[in-house]
């Protein structure tokens, strides 16, 4: 199960990444939030994808202007900055 809160969520990241380096599968994973969202690139990626997708996922979310090209004109929230950065990784 993985708990929302932003930082939390790059923590999580980690921790997958680090389980896997191990050879360490979960059976299955939830979340709510940022968790729910690290869960479904998880689930939704073959085991050799996943942490290559969690990294491309962070790094865009961490990177300004969040993965979203600057528009000085239009005014991007951070949801949707967060949304479409969770959309390309998703694509990916």
């Amino acid at each position: 199960m993985l708990q929302g809160g932003g930082a939390l969520g790059a923590y999580q990241a980690g921790v997958y990444e680090a389980l896997a380096q191990a050879g360490i599968a979960p059976d299955w994973v939830a979340g709510i939030s940022i968790g729910a969202v690290n869960a479904a690139l998880i689930a939704g990626n073959v085991p050799e994808k996943r942490v290559e997708r969690l990294r491309e996922f962070w790094e865009a979310a961490s990177t300004p202007p969040l993965g979203v090209p600057y528009l000085k004109s239009v005014e991007i929230t951070d949801e949707r900055k967060r949304c479409v950065s969770a959309a390309r990784a998703f694509a990916g």
